[in-house]
C-alpha cells in the first residue's frame, strides 16, 4: 500500500499523495455512462413506477462498459476504435471524443491491441444475443481523464495527468476498468432468468477474469504498484 501511496509523486514528479481508494474512486466514476452523457437528471412523473429488467436490459447495460473499454483499449493500441473494426455494433451512436494511439512499449501495446479485440467479441455476443444498444458518446479524452485524476488526488496535478503519454499512465488509467466489468457480471448472475443468460455472463466473467489477472501482471511489472 505505501509502494502505492508514492506512485504520483515518484513516477510523474507530484508534489503530494493520493491514497489508492480515493484513486480508484475517482477512476470508477469515470466508467458510468452518466458521466459521459448525461448534463441533467431527467424527472420523473409522480405516477411513475420502476420496471423490472430482464435479462436483455441487463446486458444492456453491460454493454456501456464493453464499448468504453473496446474504444479505449483499441485506441491505446491502435490509434482506431470500433469502428474501424464492426461499425455496425455502434447502431448509430456517435464516435468517442478524445480517443488517440498511446505511447506504449512493444509488449504492452500487443497485449492492449488483444484486449481490444477481445473486447469486440464482448459486444459481438452481446449484439448477438440481444440486439444490442446504440453506442452513447464516450470521453476518452486526456483532459476528462486529467479531471478525474485531479479528483482522486485532491487537487490540480502539474502537468496534468494524460493517460496516453506513456505505458505506466495508460496502466493507470485502464487498471480498474475490467476489474469493474468483472464484479458486474458477478452481481448480475443472480439476477438472470434463462439458461442461455447465465451461460453467457459466466463466459463474459471467465473472460473479465482473464484481462483482469493479465493487467495485474503487467501493471506490477511496469511497477505501477
Amino acid at each position: 500500500m505505501q509502494e502505492g501511496n508514492k506512485i504520483l509523486s515518484n513516477k510523474f514528479g507530484y508534489r503530494k499523495m493520493a491514497t489508492p481508494s480515493t484513486l480508484c474512486c475517482a477512476i470508477l466514476l469515470f466508467l458510468f455512462p452518466l458521466h459521459f452523457m448525461a448534463t441533467t437528471t431527467p424527472s420523473c412523473p409522480g405516477d411513475c413506477e420502476p420496471n423490472d429488467a430482464d435479462d436483455n436490459d441487463r446486458f444492456h447495460f453491460a454493454q456501456n462498459l464493453e464499448f468504453l473499454e473496446a474504444e479505449f483499449f483499441l485506441y491505446g493500441a491502435l490509434g482506431k476504435g470500433l469502428d474501424a473494426f464492426e461499425p455496425e455494433f455502434a447502431k448509430g451512436g456517435p464516435p468517442p471524443i478524445g480517443g488517440k494511439r498511446a505511447n506504449l512499449d512493444y509488449l504492452t501495446r500487443r497485449i492492449v491491441e488483444e484486449f481490444g479485440y477481445q473486447e469486440i467479441g464482448h459486444n459481438r455476443e452481446i449484439v448477438r444475443r440481444t440486439g444490442g444498444i446504440p453506442r452513447p458518446l464516450i470521453d476518452i479524452s486526456s483532459q476528462n481523464f486529467a479531471k478525474l485524476f485531479d479528483k482522486a488526488v485532491g487537487y490540480n496535478l502539474d502537468p496534468p495527468f494524460d493517460p496516453y503519454e506513456d505505458p505506466i499512465k495508460y496502466m493507470l488509467a485502464v487498471y480498474a476498468i475490467p476489474y469493474v466489468g468483472l464484479n458486474g457480471y458477478v452481481g448480475t448472475t443472480p439476477c438472470l432468468k434463462k439458461f442461455a443468460s447465465k451461460q453467457v455472463n459466466k463466459n463474459l466473467i471467465l473472460l473479465k477474469a482473464d484481462i483482469k489477472d493479465i493487467l495485474i501482471i503487467l501493471v506490477k511489472s511496469l511497477n505501477c504498484l
